[in-house]
């Protein structure tokens, strides 16, 4: 087990591994019960410490900044997976990865770093953060050639907060009740993240 002390240097080499140039790694974004209990037994405590804000440190140097939403907004939905808990950190993620924008931290990332700068927007149920995820995907599609459909994600996760207002798939999980139209909606295909 990874103690709280676990430096940011130790997540980014679990989450993006030692390839230079990092490329996207099929964990990321498929559920995976191994993958899940791995980041909860090694980062359990440094998530809960994250989540207590207490990583601000990491915030003064660009890879550390991303360390810390990485911790915020992916090991959180790893580690709590299918619970209230998955968006625990969704606030202080979206909030670190604003002051790293101000700070021109992104662009010292590599590019498929910088798509986990930008997802917290696209995790906000606020249409605000989801027309700057938009903005944010579409400029590194415009500079790079990585093959992934990040823009068309933004796109869709926009689009249903700007219907709705929030992500229906959530409903169940948060307890909230779901309107007939998301209920007819989540029935969908590709209705759900």
């Amino acid at each position: 087990m990874t103690a709280p002390g676990a430096t940011a240097r130790e997540v980014l080499g679990f989450w993006f591994g030692d390839a230079r140039p990092v490329a996207p790694r099929p964990e990321w974004f498929r559920k995976d019960e191994a993958f899940d209990r791995s980041i909860e037994q090694r980062y359990g405590p440094l998530i809960e410490l994250a989540l207590r804000d207490g990583l601000q440190a990491w915030a003064l140097e660009a890879e550390a900044a991303l360390a810390r939403v990485i911790v915020l907004d992916q090991f959180t939905r790893n580690a709590y997976r299918n619970t209230p808990r998955a968006f625990a950190g969704d606030n202080l993620a979206l909030r670190a990865a604003r002051a790293l924008l101000a700070r021109g931290q992104d662009q010292q990332l590599e590019p498929v770093q910088r798509v986990f700068v930008y997802l917290p927007f696209e995790h906000a149920e606020d249409l605000a953060a989801q027309e700057e995820s938009v903005r944010l995907f579409s400029q590194l599609e415009a500079h790079t050639a990585s093959g992934q459909n990040w823009l068309e994600y933004a796109r869709r996760h926009r689009d249903i907060v700007a219907r709705f207002g929030r992500f229906p798939h959530r409903n169940a999980i948060l307890g909230r009740a779901s309107t007939p139209e998301e209920l007819s909606f989540l029935q969908q295909p590709g209705s759900s993240f």
